[in-house]
């Protein structure tokens, strides 16, 4: 399509010009009606779990902070005019009480304030019009946190998570403590899927926190988004009248390609308070944000979680949603993943020249019998797989390897994962390495890095004290 617009545009300006009167009025073609079309293919360069976490603590600092303005904001519009004086914040509390009666519940235009008597320019103290609307509802400046952060819990494609609704929370039909989020991704020439994951709304800034705090936050935009965007979730104030807007909708829903812009002043933002920080500490040094595009968290998600999982596809695509493993190979990239993958062949190949040397090279990784994690002995925890190569039994993990664990974050449980994690660490170096990599580092991986990171740290104490008067685990070997 977006070639036939561009034969076509230049003969319909050329018939214009030789005929003005032919179509009745002058013609209004859009300057980029495909704006993603033309644009050259970017390296599949992909985030570090490091860089990632670090985007991560930027955008959730900047959450804080946008929560707490716009919390503040709404106890000043709810309360009376605030009284005069150069207390701290008093000139600011007037300002933002003024200008939310001038704007009719949102921030004001520039005209409004200009016919109100009152000059623009007296708010450059405050932060002018941005700032001030920070208080009332989203901006183009609060809403880059909001998204980065939701497009790497979520592993979202930029656009279909730019269209989320406002609907997106839905109850998880088996886990009172989860909360599916659910939002659509359109395929070209397809019907639309459906997206979903599931999260613990407990923790407070998980996706469904941050997805309560834009449905607050963007609730005074709603009565003036035009109609088709109303359900939409990231609904911001235009900061102009442009000629692109609508002219009779002051508010709306964030246009596709003002993303990149949004996302490279939240990273110049972002560093230049990190920078600030570092110089007044330097003995406490922060790293600094990476330069990113909303492209790269998605592949960058699923690089860090095919690593995680040792190579394994499947989990990669579970995460993306995906039904074919062929789509998700083309997301999986990187340094780390090929690393995995050339010492998986490393591996394999010494496996292979064992296997050729005869029987007198024994791998000590695959005989004997191995003890579960919670108790149980496993004669068998190699068996052969559909095609007669050996595998790892799916079973010899129990729960710790089934996608829908679901553990109640209280004292008992945390006390028994950082049991059985002590438990698995002081093994680790009793047994033959090759062998405690292929049975028990994987129980190891799960516990620290996706059952002990979601309990509180204010259990810890308790847990721990707890986890002492527990009956001691049997030896792994």
């Amino acid at each position: 399509m977006a070639q036939r617009i561009a034969a076509l545009k230049p003969l319909l300006e050329r018939v214009e010009q030789a005929y003005p009167d032919l179509f009745g009025s002058a013609l209004a073609i859009p300057y980029s009606p495909f704006p993603s079309v033309g644009w050259s293919p970017e390296a599949k360069v992909r985030l570090t779990a490091t860089e990632m976490k670090t985007i991560l603590a930027a955008a959730y600092d900047e959450i804080d902070m946008a929560w707490a303005r716009f919390r503040r904001g709404q106890e000043i519009i709810a309360a009376p005019l605030p009284p005069e004086g150069n207390g701290p914040g008093q000139a600011l509390a007037r300002w933002v009480w003024k200008l939310h009666r001038i704007g009719g519940g949102i921030a004001p235009s520039g005209e409004a304030i200009r016919a109100a008597g009152i000059n623009p320019n007296s708010l450059e103290h405050y932060g002018r019009q941005e700032a001030i609307a920070q208080h009332y509802h989203l901006t183009s400046h609060t809403m880059a946190p909001f998204y980065v952060a939701l497009a790497i819990q979520l592993a979202a494609n930029p656009q279909p998570l730019r269209a989320i609704r406002r609907d997106c929370l839905v109850p998880h039909p088996l886990d009172d403590n989860r909360v599916m989020v659910e939002w659509l991704k359109r395929r070209t020439g397809r019907n639309p899927k459906m997206q979903r994951r599931s999260f613990d709304p407990r923790r407070p800034r998980s996706a469904p926190r941050l997805i309560e705090m834009l449905l607050e936050m963007t609730e005074p935009l709603i009565a003036h988004a035009p109609p088709d965007e109303r359900e939409s979730l990231f609904l911001i104030r235009y900061p102009s009248a442009a000629y692109w807007r609508r002219h009779d909708y002051p508010a709306g829903l964030i246009a596709p390609d003002s993303i990149p812009g949004f996302i490279n002043r939240f990273i110049r933002r972002t560093n230049h308070r990190i920078e600030r920080w570092n110089a007044a500490h330097p003995a406490r040094p922060k790293p600094l944000v990476p330069k990113f595009t909303a492209s790269q968290l998605r592949g960058s998600v699923a690089t860090e979680h095919y690593v995680a999982s040792g190579g394994d596809l499947r989990a990669a695509g579970a995460v993306l949603n995906h039904a074919s493993l062929v789509t998700t190979d083309r997301y999986v990239e990187g340094s780390a993943a090929r690393k995995l993958e050339q010492e998986t062949i490393a591996r394999l190949q010494t496996l292979m020249v064992a296997w050729v040397s005869g029987p007198d090279r024994k791998e000590p990784a695959r005989h004997g019998s191995v003890t579960a994690l919670f108790g149980h002995r496993c004669l068998a925890p190699v068996e052969k797989g559909g095609d007669g190569n050996p595998r790892l039994c799916p079973r010899l993990r129990g729960c710790l390897a089934c996608p829908g664990l679901i553990v109640p974050l209280d004292v008992e449980r945390f006390a028994r994962v950082l049991q059985a994690r002590g438990h698995l660490l002081a093994a680790r170096d009793q047994i033959d390495p090759v062998r405690w990599a292929l049975f028990y580092g994987p129980s190891l991986h799960v516990l620290e890095h996706d059952l002990l990171p979601a309990f509180p740290a204010g259990l810890r104490e308790q847990a721990e004290h707890q986890a002492a008067l527990l009956p001691d685990l049997p030896d792994l070997e």
